[in-house]
């Protein structure tokens, strides 16, 4: 047998192993999801070096059920055009792992400021968030998460909110089907979105509602003055955005403790359990009905022995049999 052969015999050996493999942690993870009735889906924010498609592998590899991702570099306005190749081979190891895209929660880039009062900004902000839509819907993608803006302080509430809505329009003009996912954030500075009802202020402005959403920060809400550490706190956030902006609008939670205290304003993530909000709080939300079947997202700092893997296995070890 010449080398060749053998060479062709290893790679195929090797790619069997592979599917083997992937099989047995599907498998796995399924088993995690049990006790929470196979209905949370708890991940990570994971990176895209290498090719977008190793975002699938990383969360693969900290025992993810869900995850989120940068659709590009967070340095730069303009990004090279995204490889149609590339784009098939996530959209094959999606399927492969069994990743739906309802579970998948792209990452608005920190670049834009839709609701800028600086008419440059505001332009780059708006065509940048048309790109990243397109770049969704290449993927096979249909949740699209961002930060909505901030009034730098030279305009209004209402005027950045009027702003915000129409970039969105503009838009849901130009690309199909993508929601876009408004985040909540944590009031600091001149930003948009700390309070419920700012949300929803842009939300009415939105033409079509089937096309925009809320993902919930803990950490943000915490520091916006919600307070998910009191007992039945979590319930009582939940009523609240209920009351103030509807629980059909949420698509997603992201999981972070706060480094700061209740209503510091202050945007700074902590480890699960690890900070002023506790651990009670994320044992209410993973066992929390309303919650169910949406991406549950890390995007806490790690420390050794405590990264994305280890808090992962925590949260899911929280949920109480079904």
């Amino acid at each position: 047998m010449g080398p060749r052969q053998r060479g062709a015999r290893k790679r195929k050996a090797e790619e069997a192993l592979g599917e083997e493999q992937a099989g047995k942690e599907a498998e796995d993870r399924r088993s995690r999801r049990k006790d929470c009735g196979n209905k949370k889906y708890i991940g990570a924010h994971v990176g895209i070096q290498g090719g977008i498609w190793k975002a699938v592998d990383a969360c693969i590899e900290v025992g993810g059920s869900s995850f989120a991702l940068f659709l590009g570099s967070q340095r730069s306005w303009k990004r090279p055009a995204l490889d149609q190749k590339a784009a098939d081979r996530f959209r094959e190891q999606c399927i492969l792992h069994g990743f739906n895209p309802a579970h998948i929660l792209p990452h608005g880039s920190y670049l834009m400021n839709c609701g800028s009062p600086k008419e440059d900004v505001f332009e780059k902000s708006q065509a940048l968030l048309v790109e990243e839509l397109g770049r969704c819907t290449i993927l096979g993608l249909n949740l699209y998460n961002f930060h909505p803006g901030s009034s730098l302080g030279s305009i209004t509430t209402e005027q950045c909110v009027d702003k915000i809505a129409g970039a969105i329009n503009h838009a849901h003009q130009q690309t199909p089907v993508v929601v876009t996912v408004l985040e909540n954030m944590s009031g600091q500075g001149s930003t948009v979105g700390g309070k419920f009802s700012e949300l929803k202020s842009i939300i009415d402005r939105v033409r079509d509602q089937s096309r925009v959403g809320v993902c919930l920060d803990t950490c943000h809400a915490f520091a916006a003055g919600y307070d998910l550490s009191a007992e039945g706190g979590v319930k009582a956030m939940l009523n609240e955005f209920d009351q103030e902006v509807g629980l059909h609008y949420l698509r997603a939670i992201h999981l972070n403790d706060s480094k700061g205290k209740l209503g510091c304003n202050l945007d700074r993530h902590e480890d699960i359990g690890k900070g002023c909000i506790g651990i009670s709080a994320f044992r209410d939300i993973v066992n929390e009905p309303r919650l169910d079947n949406i991406p549950l997202i890390l995007e806490t700092p790690g420390r050794p022995g405590f990264e994305y893997a280890e808090q992962i296995e925590l949260l899911y070890s929280f949920c109480e049999k079904q």
